[in-house]
């Protein structure tokens, strides 16, 4: 009599692992389900030059993918001002590139570089619609001064050159061969005054010094 409850007890832990393991091998297949449910199998980009960088993407759960991937692998490309990723559930991702304008271009080791509307440098074909920049190699300095011609009537196309002066000034070499002397100060509002110069008929000259007050 005394075993009875000893065996009872001993069925009852059987049934019990027995549940266990059966519930856990059924939790493990729904698991493993979600997981494959949600894995990235579709990278949409619409230029392939970029690619074979967002490959990395696939076969992850499209949870687990964080803004910061992303902006770790645009961050590769200078010329890249913006992109845009869609998550299109449950697992395709839909990313969106928007390469930088070109406003200028430089030589480093005479090679040929083009600088962007966000503010990178970056190799690039040559193209004849941009000025070419000269006398300094400073980003910070050739961006100061491009915003502040963006800013102007002036059409960057119709601008050959850009030299700079250690002076810190600028002249603007015009393609139909005009040179506007800039000083160093006001330099807004000294290219204002130009803008309205050069519009006048009575002006011929092909050099413009506005340093000269």
């Amino acid at each position: 009599m005394m075993h009875q409850p000893t065996d009872k007890v001993k069925k009852i832990f059987i049934y019990l692992l027995i549940f266990l393991f059966a519930s856990s091998i059924f939790n493990f297949q729904i698991l493993n389900y979600f997981f494959k449910f949600f894995k990235i199998n579709k990278i949409e980009i619409k230029d392939i030059n970029y690619q074979k960088e967002f490959n990395s993407f696939e076969d992850q759960n499209i949870f687990n993918i964080k803004k910061e991937d992303f902006i770790s692998i645009t961050t590769k490309f200078p010329n890249i001002e913006k992109y845009k990723i869609n998550k299109i559930y449950p697992n395709q991702i839909s990313i969106s590139l928007y390469e930088t304008e070109p406003i200028g271009k430089i030589f480093k080791n005479n090679e040929l570089f083009l600088i962007g509307s966000n503010g990178n440098t970056f190799k690039g074909k040559d193209t004849k619609n941009i000025p070419l920049i000269e006398g300094t190699l400073e980003v910070n300095k050739i961006n100061y001064f491009l915003k502040k011609i963006k800013l102007s009537n002036f059409s960057l196309n119709k601008i050959e050159k850009l030299i700079y002066y250690p002076s810190n000034r600028w002249d603007i070499i015009f393609k139909n061969k005009t040179i506007l002397k800039l000083p160093s100060e006001e330099i807004v509002t000294n290219i204002k005054r130009a803008e309205i110069l050069l519009r006048r008929k009575e002006f011929k000259s092909k050099v413009l010094d506005l340093r000269i007050k």
